[in-house]
């Protein structure tokens, strides 16, 4: 047995980056070949695919954050803040060099998730030793609910990515406590954050607990190391969000599509039918047409449409209990769960056989990862970097509603709790083990 710190600061072994490497080519071989024999003859991109990738070559057109519907539908230009910019922003990087097609957008997409596969190794590696490490990285590599979002134009891929990043810098912080690795974590949650606008739920799930549980060092010492990571955390998106001030009449700050958001998860069909829990794309419209607005593309729809949601949940608050389950039961798969995996089929891009294949994998993971943090818990390694990210999904999904794609910020944890529990199974059986580098 050896100490916490040893294991989170020894060099790797040999083997260990050896079998990093075979498990990352075996994760890329999973995603390039997703790509390549199924997702590129698929339809045309639609919906959020749609939007990043033409929004991309747009951009590295020298066009700006503009509309890609209305650009290549209408041919006029009208600013655009649908989604956080960090995802475009990367794609866009590669159309800046004459990779624009889809099918090279989704491969570079693809490199997000072979780069999560590594990184799942590291924190796997940090958190519990180098076979933990393996596991992780080859669970991550293989989870049909990680590679989805490897053959589809979303920024799902780069989320989990960050998430990853933000989970090994939090243990990295705890192993070896300074202002500077927790400013290191206050950075990537802002980077994350630009990616998706809910992750910005880390700093106060995490970010601000962890600082605050340094015991080392005085509570002064504790609190100013704390503002100080919000603070840069902060700066990372300040540049972004006076972009979006100066562009636009309404306030706009991370994004511009909050108010579709409400509506369409705050209406009838979502509350008392058939999508109860989910979000009925037909909702914000109806609300907008029912204003004076021109269309939907008008700067002033979003708040249109957040007025009509708010409106009904405030005249409906009696049944949101019954929708929260509903939502809480979508995003575990326990209610209507074929009915999901047809509506990401439908709305995802995601392929009906790795939709049914991630809805018939996702209880063994939930299951193998409650397992795993038991185990953390009993040997009394800090859990909250792992749990911190499952609280973001499960307050997204109550205060908004259940898209499996919001699952993908707990993807990544979810794999490496999974690790560690396969890990202590194994060390029960009797041909089974220790590994060397084990947690005491």
């Amino acid at each position: 047995m050896v100490s916490t710190t040893r294991v989170a600061l020894d060099q790797p072994s040999r083997r260990f980056l050896g079998g990093l490497v075979v498990i990352v080519l075996i994760g890329a071989a999973i995603r390039l070949g997703y790509v390549w024999f199924d997702r590129r003859h698929a339809a045309e991109i639609f919906n959020d695919g749609f939007y990043y990738h033409y929004g991309a070559n747009l951009l590295a057109d020298g066009h700006g954050f503009v509309n890609p519907f209305e650009w290549v539908l209408r041919g006029r230009s009208l600013q655009s803040a649908d989604h956080p910019p960090l995802y475009l922003v990367y794609l866009a990087g590669f159309s800046a060099i004459g990779i624009r097609s889809t099918t090279s957008h989704l491969v570079v997409s693809a490199l997000l998730g072979v780069a999560a596969v590594a990184v799942a190794g590291l924190v796997g590696r940090r958190i519990a030793g180098e076979r933990v490490g393996l596991i992780a990285a080859g669970l991550v590599a293989v989870y049909p609910n990680i590679w989805r979002f490897d053959g589809a134009l979303l920024s799902e891929g780069a989320v989990i990515l960050l998430v990853l990043v933000i989970v090994w810098l939090s243990y990295r912080f705890w192993d070896h406590r300074s202002r500077g690795r927790l400013v290191a974590l206050g950075a990537a949650i802002g980077l994350a954050t630009l990616s998706r606008a809910e992750l910005l739920l880390l700093v106060p799930l995490l970010l601000v607990p962890l600082g605050l549980l340094a015991r080392e060092v005085s509570w002064r010492t504790r609190v100013a190391w704390v503002a100080l990571a919000v603070v840069v955390c902060g700066g990372v998106l300040v540049p972004w969000v006076a972009y979006n001030r100066s562009r636009f009449d309404e306030p706009v700050y991370l994004s511009q599509n909050l108010g579709s958001t409400l509506a369409g998860s705050n209406c009838p069909t979502v509350y008392d039918g058939e999508l109860l829990g989910y979000w009925d794309f037909n909702c914000p419209v109806r609300a907008i047409d029912a204003s004076d607005l021109p269309s939907s593309s008008d700067p002033r729809a979003d708040a249109v449409a957040r007025r009509a949601g708010l409106t009904y949940l405030g005249d409906h608050l009696d049944r949101l209990p019954v929708v929260v389950a509903a939502r809480l039961g979508r995003i575990v798969g326990v209610y209507r769960p074929t009915q999901q995996r047809d509506l990401d089929t439908l709305t995802e891009g995601v392929s009906s056989w790795v939709a049914t294949a991630g809805m018939i994998t996702l209880p063994f993971v939930l299951v193998g990862a409650a397992a795993g943090g038991v185990v953390l818990r009993r040997r009394g390694r800090l859990v909250l970097p792992l749990v911190a990210p499952i609280a973001v999904v499960l307050v997204t999904v109550v205060v908004f509603y259940a898209a499996t794609r919001f699952r993908s910020t707990a993807e990544g944890p979810l794999c490496v709790l999974v690790a560690v529990g396969l890990d202590a199974l194994w060390n029960r059986t009797p041909w089974g083990r220790p590994s060397e580098d084990a947690l005491s």
